[in-house]
Formats: structure tokens, sequence, C-alpha cells
């Protein structure tokens, strides 16, 4: 809990190989009391995922009084939708007025000790956007922002304000060197020295990745149908329809600091690296 609001943090859970690291800094956080609740939203294949999913189920039976398992909602017609599309749906379980919700994708593999304050604090004190976004390395949006304000070097190629920016969203040498740029901050404890000089407004209808952003349960909850997306799509429904309905821009916090794994088009790339070693290592100290 901060400032009187629940915290649940919840995953489109699919990657056992990431969600393990990001579950360490999830657990560090609900023991600091900072987050009620850690939620994992499945949306795994019944075929080919089985580790996957018992790594689930392994987790709540060691963290019964804080780690949830949910699961798609019944009775919806669900078509032949890839499953990244079933992930908007996870909403209809959001309408606690009083619960600020945050969203991180499974390879979300590191959140700075400040992250989650920073964050909550600044969802609750702006009501009024639909997200509010930390930063997010290996974010294109984010990568641009991070070059405007001197941290990331032009040098490396510059990034433009889109969220398929392709040096910011496809080139892997470039997700390279942010990872590796984030995790010598990390092990130097010098983090704050990326944060942003401010926040930053993203405008109404650009999109915009939603690797992790803090919602408000209200919001869902004032919906004609509570926790019903129109479109369901969430990344859409979040940073252009929703944005344009209210004209409200959403937010880049500048002081809270995540770091995203991949994009596909940099797997290859990434893969190659022992950087997911190093940002386990990290993960494991911070409950150790």
């Amino acid at each position: 809990m901060i400032d009187g609001k629940r915290v649940i943090a919840w995953t489109p859970y699919g990657r056992r190989r990431t969600y393990s690291i990001l579950i360490r800094h999830l657990q560090r956080d609900v023991e600091r009391g900072l987050i009620d609740e850690v939620w994992a939203y499945m949306n795994t294949d019944p075929q080919g995922q089985e580790d996957d999913i018992a790594y689930a189920h392994e987790l709540a039976a060691e963290h019964p009084g804080w780690f949830r398992i949910k699961h798609r909602p019944e009775g919806v017609d669900l078509g032949n939708l890839p499953k990244q599309r079933y992930t908007g749906l996870a909403y209809r379980e959001m309408t606690d007025t009083d619960t600020v919700y945050l969203r991180f994708d499974d390879d979300v593999v590191y959140i700075h000790d400040d992250a989650i304050t920073n964050l909550v604090r600044a969802r609750i004190q702006m009501p009024a956007p639909t997200a509010v976004f930390p930063v997010i390395f290996n974010n294109a949006i984010v990568s641009h922002f991070l070059q405007a304000c001197g941290k990331v070097p032009m040098e490396w190629g510059v990034v433009n304000a889109y969220c398929m920016d392709p040096m910011g969203w496809a080139n892997g040498p470039f997700a390279v060197k942010l990872h590796e740029l984030l995790l010598d901050h990390i092990e130097r404890n010098a983090v704050p020295d990326l944060f942003l000089y401010q926040d930053f407004p993203i405008q109404p209808g650009t999109q915009f990745s939603v690797s992790c952003f803090a919602s408000l349960g209200s919001m869902y909850a004032d919906l004609d149908q509570p926790g019903v997306l129109v479109p369901d799509e969430e990344e859409s429904w979040h940073t252009v329809h929703h944005p344009l309905a209210t004209g409200a821009p959403n937010i880049l916090r500048g002081d809270a600091i995540v770091s995203h794994w991949s994009f596909f088009p940099q797997h290859p790339f990434l893969n190659n690296t022992g950087l997911l070693d190093r940002y386990r290592e990290i993960a494991d100290k911070a409950v150790a």
C-alpha cells in the first residue's frame, strides 16, 4: 500500500525465462510493503508451454499470501485472435476504485528500488492521464526522450518519437548498448544519473509500447461496462483511443526506471549476449 492506495502488480504471463527475474523484484517490493498482490494473468498455450505454466503454479504454492494466478474470463468468444490480443480482457478484474494497478510485461527484467513508489505516487497525484509510464529502457519513445536529455548518445543511432522506430524498436545492436548502459549504472549504484530532467507528456493518439504502466481501478470502474475495454486491444485503448476520448496526455515519469528485455527483431542479438545473466544476478540479490 502506498499513500492509502492498494497496489497490485500484474503481468500477461507466458515466459518463465524472464518472469523468474521479474518476480524477484516484485517479491522485494511486496516484502517492503509497497505491493499488496502480484497477479499472473495466464496468457499461455496449453501445449508447448508446460514448464512455463508449472512455474506459475510453483510460485502460487510458494507465496500463497500475495501471488495470484488469473485466467481469461469464461463465456467470452475469443475467436481466432492471436493470444497477444487476449490481454485486454484482464482489465475486467481491475475495477477496485482504491487500487493502483501496475502492468509489467513478463520480460521486464529490472525495477529500480524507487520505481514503484515514484510511479504510484505520480499516478495518484495525476488522475487525468489514462496511463503513467516509467522510464522503460528498451522502449523506442523512451529512448527518444533519453537522447533528448543527453542520457543516451545520438551516435548510437537517432531514435524518433515513434513506438516502432527502426532504431529504437528493431535494431538489436542498439538494444545491446542500452542494456549495457543501464547495467553499468545498476552495478555502480548510479541509476538516478539516468533519471530524466522532468516528466514528459505523451500526446493523445500516440501509440506507446505498454511494457509497463500504472493505471487506476476507478478509471476501469467508470467505463460503460466496468473493466470492458472498447476496443479490447489494450495498447491501442490505453495509448490511442482513451487518451483521444479524454483529451488528457499520458505521462512519462522521469524518476522511475525499469528495463524491458526485448522486442522480437532484437532477439537474435540479445540472446547471444550474457546480459540476461547479469540481470538475473541483480534480481537474485534483491531478495537475498
